[in-house]
């Protein structure tokens, strides 16, 4: 079991982990066709998104017996939709963080 969780750049989605290590400002060397940081963003909730769909989805074929989902893969799929929400909130509330604080400089 502890084989199918795999790292944790596994668990987060590779466009939160992607976004998280962006410099934040572009620069000029950046190709022209490269996503910006809201692509990132956007991509990362679209992601957790689909996590929350498919552990909704995973509990509802268990409580209805389905031979081809188990227990394990079910709560596996729920901690991943959890730590992926958590950790686009958690990049929301620095961002946030980091606004007020450059909004709050005295200039």
């Amino acid at each position: 079991m502890i084989e199918k969780l795999g790292g944790v750049g596994g668990i987060l989605s590779s466009a939160v982990t992607d976004a998280l290590k962006g410099s934040g400002a572009p620069d000029k060397s950046q190709s022209v066709g490269q996503a910006s940081f809201a692509d990132a963003i956007a991509k990362a909730l679209e992601s957790a998104s689909l996590a929350a769909e498919k552990s909704a989805d995973m509990g509802k074929r268990l409580q209805m017996d389905d031979p081809s989902v188990t227990l394990e893969e079910t709560v596996i799929a729920m901690n991943t939709s959890s730590l992926e929400f958590t950790a686009v909130v958690q990049a929301r509330n620095k961002i946030l963080q980091a606004y007020n604080d450059i909004m709050n400089m005295p200039v």
